[in-house]
């Protein structure tokens, strides 16, 4: 017989300690004596978990600025599936860059290639359990997505651990950044 991993191990532990104390008795008899049933069952749950979800690239922005006025000057989509395992947060300037302000920082938005947009921070917001708990120290920006407003202002969207929940805004590009802010991509 194979050894069972010392993580797997841990795995089930946790499982059998956290399961709730009130399964009422006819669910947990049907699912015991129906081990397929039982294990379609977790493998939904554990897939739930593990998929997180697609990005519709036509779906309506939830936070349209339209409305507002504003003019969208680019949108990424890309990649269509988004996850925990699939997106990471990085430094906006690297250190021993000078800081930018101004026309200069829209320039340096507009020309990062490995970008997320809105529709990822939007999806975020509704799949709050998703973000990893690391992120919660900084403003996750979006700089996929780019807006203009009438007066020609650009802004980005991003998404910020406050009381206990993330929320969403859109901060002014041309104002630069500071150490707490950083850029959501793909994972590599």
């Amino acid at each position: 017989m194979a050894e069972v991993p010392e993580w797997y191990t841990a795995f089930v532990g946790a499982v059998v300690a956290r399961l709730p104390r009130d399964i009422d008795e006819s669910t947990a008899r049907g699912l015991t004596e129906s081990p397929d049933a039982l294990e379609e069952a977790l493998r939904g749950l554990l897939s739930s978990v593990e998929a997180g979800g697609s990005i519709d690239a036509n779906a309506p922005f939830q936070n349209d600025k339209l409305t507002d006025g504003w003019k969208l000057l680019e949108d990424q989509s890309e990649p269509s599936q988004i996850s925990a395992d699939t997106i990471e947060i990085a430094l906006f300037i690297e250190e021993g860059q000078p800081d930018l302000i101004g026309e200069d920082m829209v320039e340096h938005v507009i020309a990062i290639t490995s970008k997320l947009g809105q529709r990822h921070a939007e999806y975020l917001i509704d799949h709050q359990d998703v973000i990893p708990e690391e992120f919660r120290r900084y403003s996750v920006i979006f700089p996929g997505t780019i807006w203009t407003d009438n007066v020609g202002n650009h802004y980005v969207p991003y998404i910020k651990y406050r009381q206990e929940v993330w929320t969403i805004d859109f901060g002014i590009v041309e104002g630069g950044v500071d150490d707490r802010d950083r850029l959501a991509r793909p994972r590599a």
